[in-house]
Parts: C-alpha cells; structure tokens; sequence
C-alpha cells in the first residue's frame, strides 16, 4: 500500500526559504523539495543586464569533462554561435524516413541521458556594483539545466518552464567578466511534466536570462492582491513587502508604496519604516483604498501601476513597479459573475510555439498572435503547458482572460509516486509566485490529464492532487483552481471532474456534463483501471466545488488548411462524423462548434471552454524547420485554426463566427402584414452594452443577386450584458413587404459593431414564410452542400 503524504508538512516544507532537502517516507520513498522563490528585480536599467543575444554552445558528445566546458581556462571562440533565447536542438526524428531505435515523444527514451550542449556567455560585472548583492535569473531553461559561474556549479534545474535563480555575490567580481555557462541537458527524469511531446524536441533558453544587482538591505518578496468589494465601488491593494538586510550591520529605512492610474498620477500611497539587524526579515503589511477604480475585464483593461520605492540610509533607492487591475470573480451554482456580470470564457488552447524559434516565442510576435485572437473574438487563453512570462503580461495589457496551467502533464505513471511530488510543488509554487500579480491570470489549472493508474495506487493519486490544490490556495488564496481531467480512452467513457479543485472540468467528451445538469449526480472514474465513483452535486457543492463548470480542451480537429474536403479529421467526439457523408471540412467544423460550443454558449453554470488548440507545434526536415515546406506535427496533425506563420486557415473564420458575443438567427418567419423583422438576441458582452454598439442592417429581396446589398441604415438596440432583447428591422420598403407578404423570401444583413468600431460579426438573417423559418435543420453551405 502506497503511503499517504502529510500534506500540510510536504507544503511547509516547500514554502520554507532553505536550500533543496531530501525528504524521506517511512515506506523508503523519498521526494526532492527545491526552492522556487525568486528576487524582485529592481526596475534601474543601470543594475540589470540583459543575457538576450549570442551565445557559444559545444555539443555533446563531449571530449573533456562537464567542469571543464564550463571553466574559464578553455576557450569557446571557435564554438558554434547561436542566439539565446532560442532552439539549440529542434527536431521531430519522425520527419526523417529512418526507424528511430526506442522513440518516444512523451519520455523522449530515444535520447541518450547524456546527450546536450554547454551553451557560454561572458558578463562584463559592472564596477559600480560592487558593495551590492548580484543576482543571476534564467526564466526557461529548456528542458533542464545545470548552472555555473566562472567554473563554480551553482545548482541544477530540473524544470523547463519556471524559472530558477542563484545569488552570484561571492562568485563573481564587480569591475572583470564573469563566465556564465549552461549545461543544457535535453533528457531527465521529470521531463514528461513539462509536456515535451508538444515541444518537438526543443533544447535551449526559452526565455530571457539576467544577472542584476540589489541593494544589501532590499525587498525580498511582495504579494498584494488587488481586489474590488461587491459594490464595485472600493478597491483596495493589500498584502505584505518582505524586506530583508544581507548587510553585516543594521539598517534603517522605509518601504513606500504607491498606486498610480494610466495618466501615471499617485492616487494612493502608504509608507512603512524599518529597523533591521544584520541578516533580519520583515514583513510588512500594506493596505492602499482605491475609490471607485476602473475595472478591468477583457473588453475594457483598464490597468493601474503599482510602485515601490525601497529607501535605505546609506544606499541608493531601490524601485519595483508592476501593473494591476481591479476585477472580481465571483462562482456559484447560479454560474459566474466578472464585476457582477455575466461572463463567458471563449478561450482556445495556447501551445507556446514558433516557427523558427521553438518554445521561444518573442514578445512583439507574441503580440501579433493575441491580437489575432481578439480579431476572431478570442476573450481567454488556456496554456496548455505554462506560457512565457510575458504572455501574461500581454494578456493584462490586452484584454485576455488566462487559466494558466501549472505543469504536471500525463501523470498517469507517475501521480502516485512521492518522489515526483517535490518537483511537482516546484513548479507550482515557481509558476504562481512569478504571475500572481498579473489580473489576466483568472484561474490555476493544474496540470494535465492526470489520473492514476490503477486501484493500488489511487488513494496516494488523488492525495497529491489535494495537496497541489492546498499549494495553490497557500500561494494564492484569491484565485480558484481546476484540474483538467482524461478525455475518453479505453473504458473510460468521459471524466466530470468536480471531485478537487473549485470549478469542473471536462475535456472532449460532454454526456457526462449533460448527465449530470440533468440528474445531479455522475459517475467518475478513480484510475484507469475503471473503477467508479459516484458523486451527487450536494456532496461536490460541501466538498468546495463552487457549481462552475468548464471545459479545458473541445472541439480537436486536424485543420490541415490544404485538406478541405476531410471530414474524417474531426476526431474524439460525442457525435462522430461519417467519413462518407459528403460534408467538406469546414462545414464538420461549423457543425461541431455548433453543437459542442453552442451547448457552453447556452449553458448558465458554464464558465466557458477552450477550443483544442489555436496553433500546432511542428518541425520541418532540417535544421530551421519550414511551416510551407515538410513539416512533422508533434502530434502528427496539424490541430488549430492558424497556420504556425499566423495566417488564419479557413477554420479561423467558423470560430471567429462562433465566438462572436451576439449571435444572429440563420433564419425568421414573416408574418404577413407586418412592418418589421423581429427576432431575439443575447448579449453575451462582459461589461459592453448594446445601446453603446451600431447595429447595421442592409435588407435586399430574392434574387439572383439577392447577397449583393448596398444601403444600410443603423437599427437603435438597448440591452446589458447576459440579457436578451427583441430587435426590431423595421422594413420600409413596400415592394419587399409586398413580396414577403407573397412568400418570397428576402434577407437581412446584420453588421454589429462595438463602441471601438470593431466587427465582431456580419450575419445574414433570412427572412421567410413562418412555416419555412420552423425547419430545424441547419442551412448546408459550401460546394458539397444538397440543397
């Protein structure tokens, strides 16, 4: 029988501030506990410097020793340069026609334990930072790392997505260069965790590295949590500032710290004072009022800078400054509320992935690639693996909702393992502490797919699953977690996941979901061994389920965009699509949208759902890879409705539709005698009313040219968000009352535009004879349709 960890003891320990331990079980189990705390890096240009650009690597194998490579003595001038961040191995084997010997994509078992690179860089350590603490940050080392200064080994890395920091002070000096070395190691034992099988074998820094400089006596750690009341009307910032003297002699200062609006003016402030004694911590408590703050959502982010200004006798003033937001999400059975309104997530999934650089996917490209999912009315991003630091810093800036996963992928083999919990707590904790300031960041799944694999080991499962949702409320009590389940495979029909974590979760499959909104009760299974448990809503609702549902990955779809007439593509769905039925691939895709969407779209308990995925990570033969040329998907299908280059497939067209916040019916009934088209519409807009968007209507009568419309003229609309109104066409016309008062039938073009004059939608509503707007079977389109 498996042990059972404490799980209060297993926490404690990760969140004390020691170096890595050891933990050992009474069983002979064991688990590695890492600390995962990093340094606020003060925001003076003139204390950090930027590892960005080129490195040296040597590749493995090697013909000297580790130690040696990573040494000064030897020099690297004639190594191979390559710009970091960036891929320094970037493959699919698959895309060569050769049998690779024991090739896996989920445990790379293909790869020899030894096989990497040492990638080099010389620092020149600015002189005038001597007397200060020196700091070296690599955000992504990918997949794990082992790290030296000037031939010292500062530690090991064994995650590819958090980031990891050591304090340099004594292994380096202020006024000469210093040697920063990175043995890159492309194979280790948790290297499932990070979902390599998406990463197609990506090898290097994923993210920006850099070596700065505080003061002796500095902040240590702050966590403020911006929050809004349930009137809407008062703000406040509070939390606590950790300051810390690393001096050899007690220190006398003050923390300030200040609230400013976009305009920039000060608009709260609070000042503490401190003594501190030589190596002392404190922590000191800050609570900063904000009346009636602009809130923040997805269609107005509205953002607030939050500053601190650290002031010591005796050394220069440290400042930290980071952006918030004022939101509130409020859960329950009645379903979710964002600032007291209705909300619903139309997220897709976020593969961190680009065409030439891998897993490194550069701001302003990353910029490009969220503002195309706005344009397709994209509001949230699922991540599926932990994104960039920057991608949630976008997401504020943007207006994108995130439920950032914490990465602990596939633990089928492993979830019960104790001596997998250690790095699983690291890179939650890693994860949380590096994006908890950021508003866009809504909810904290955790992990992927995880259950484990059989009777014997699943009471120790789903304690490491208790005890990774405990880890988040410690880290991060105002956000609710999930915990993304299975799809359907073997005997397991489906997974209704509401038994940890505050909102369900569902992935592909959507009977057990209809089951349970239909009788309050579902059956899920404990382990792949199909063993089941039932569950009633009252015992999840006492348990913590707050009665929110979502679903994290919908809708997979290979959308090769050459491959148009394929409706066998449309795979792991409740409804499967003949492959003989005619239908060409877009018409499949509308139609499953329609059906699985529509159902969240409609459903008021449903947060919302993440279609599976925006875009898919590949290799191309070669070195550089080419999304035009041979390209090897890491999933051998080309998921997603834009091209690796960010050009929008046909697919991207049926989502942007889907998604769009209005939705206008395909067809009305006349009734004869009328003066105006009537039908319902739902305003499915966060804080956007209808009253503040154009509705433009062009109305033409049948024809061969019947889709060819000219004039237009704006129909007066009023309706709040989650609210639906009748709206009224009026049709002054004649000539077209006569013909529909005939039979005839005629169509309405409906433009939405909001206050910005974005369109999120152009709908044509054909208008007929009552009887003929009753049929219920969806209009055909495309060149394969029967009429």
């Amino acid at each position: 029988m498996a042990i059972l960890i404490d799980g209060n003891d297993i926490i404690g320990r990760q969140l004390a501030e020691r170096a890595p331990e050891r933990v050992s079980f009474g069983d002979g189990g064991f688990t590695l506990i890492a600390p995962a705390r990093t340094v606020p890096m003060p925001d003076d240009e003139a204390f950090r410097i930027c590892l960005d650009g080129e490195w040296r690597v040597r590749r493995w194998p090697f013909d000297v020793a580790e130690e040696q490579l990573a040494a000064a003595r030897i020099r690297d001038g004639a190594w191979e340069a390559v710009q970091q961040p960036g891929k320094v191995f970037y493959a699919d084997p698959e895309a060569e026609r050769e049998t690779i010997p024991n090739w896996n994509r989920v445990t790379q078992t293909h790869i020899h334990d030894e096989d990497g690179a040492v990638l080099r860089r010389h620092v020149a350590v600015p002189a005038k930072w001597a007397g200060r603490r020196i700091l070296l940050r690599f955000d992504a080392v990918f997949p794990a790392g082992r790290v030296y200064v000037n031939g010292h080994l500062l530690g090991e890395h064994l995650s590819g997505l958090t980031p990891v920091e050591y304090d340099v002070t004594d292994k380096v000096v202020p006024g000469q260069d210093a040697l920063i070395a990175v043995r890159l190691l492309r194979k280790h034992k948790y290297l499932r965790m990070d979902m390599v099988r998406h990463g197609g074998e990506f090898g290097g820094l994923a993210q920006s590295a850099f070596l700065f400089a505080t003061g002796a006596c500095r902040v240590q750690d702050y966590h403020l949590v911006s929050e809004v009341d349930a009137s809407l009307s008062r703000g406040t910032v509070r939390g606590s500032v950790r300051v810390r003297n690393l001096d050899t002699v007690p220190r006398i200062g003050a923390v300030e710290v200040t609230v400013a609006d976009a305009a920039g003016k000060a608009i709260a402030r609070s000042a503490s004072r401190f003594v501190l004694i030589a190596g002392e911590t404190r922590e000191l408590p800050v609570e900063l009022a904000v009346a009636r703050p602009l809130l923040w959502n997805d269609e107005y982010p509205n953002l607030y800078t939050v500053a601190i200004a650290v002031q010591v006798k005796g050394q220069s003033t440290l400042h930290y400054a980071y952006r918030t937001g004022f939101r509130r999400l409020d859960l329950g059975p009645e379903g979710p509320r964002l600032n007291g309104r209705f909300i619903k997530f139309r997220g897709v999934n976020h593969l961190t992935f680009h065409p030439d650089h891998g897993l490194y996917t550069p701001r302003e490209w990353l910029r490009r690639n969220l503002a195309l999912m706005k344009k397709a009315n994209v509001n949230t991003i699922r991540t599926h693996y932990l994104g960039p630091r920057c991608l949630a810093e976008l997401c504020s800036e943007m207006g994108l909702y995130l439920v950032q996963e914490l990465p602990i992928d596939w633990g089928t083999n492993y979830i019960h393992d104790p001596e997998w919990v250690g790095p699983a707590l690291m890179r939650i904790e890693g994860g949380i502490r590096r994006d908890r300031h950021q508003p866009s960041v809504m909810v904290w799944a955790v992990g992927n797919e995880n259950m484990p694999e059989s009777q014997a080991v699943e009471a120790a499962g789903w304690n490491h699953l208790r005890i990774f949702h405990q880890l988040c409320k410690r880290l991060d009590p105002s956000r609710p977690t999930m915990f993304p389940p299975p799809g359907p495979a073997n005997k397991i029909t489906g997974i209704f996941e509401l038994r940890v974590g505050d909102i369900a979760d569902t992935h592909y499959s959507f009977n057990l979901a209809k089951e349970f909104l239909r009788t309050g009760r579902v059956k899920n299974p404990r382990s792949w061994e199909a063993d089941f448990e039932e569950m009633t809503r009252e015992e999840a609702l006492q348990r913590g389920w707050s009665g929110v549902w979502f679903s994290s990955e919908y809708g997979i779809h290979n959308m090769h965009p050459d491959l148009l007439n394929a409706p066998y593509n449309s795979i792991i769905d409740d409804v499967r699509e003949d492959i003989y039925s005619g239908k060409n691939s877009l018409q499949v895709a509308q139609d499953r949208l329609a059906r699985e969407w529509g159902f969240m779209r409609a459903e008021p308990t449903c947060l919302g759902g993440a279609f599976f995925p925006w875009l898919c990570a590949g290799a191309g033969k070669g070195p550089e890879g080419n999304p035009w040329g041979w390209v090897r998907w890491c999933e051998d299908a080309d998921w997603g409705p834009v091209t690796a280059d960010l050009l929008p497939k046909p697919f991207f067209w049926a989502l942007r539709n889907a998604f769009s916040p209005v939705q206008f019916p395909a067809r009305v009934g006349w009734r004869p005698g009328a003066d105006a088209i009537e039908f319902e519409i739902q305003n499915q807009y966060n804080a956007i009313d209808l009253k503040d968007c154009t509705l433009r209507v062009q109305l033409n009568g049948a024809s061969p040219y019947m889709g060819m419309c000219r004039r237009f003229f704006d129909v007066p609309m009023a309706c709040p968000p989650g609210e639906r109104v009748t709206v009224r066409i009026p049709v002054a016309d004649a000539g077209l009352r006569a013909a529909l008062d005939d039979g005839k039938a005629a169509l309405a073009r409906c433009t939405l535009l909001d206050p910005s004059g974005f369109r999120p939608i152009a709908a044509d509503v054909l208008v007929t004879a009552a009887q003929a707007a009753s049929v219920e079977k969806e209009m055909p389109i495309g060149p394969d349709a029967v009429l």
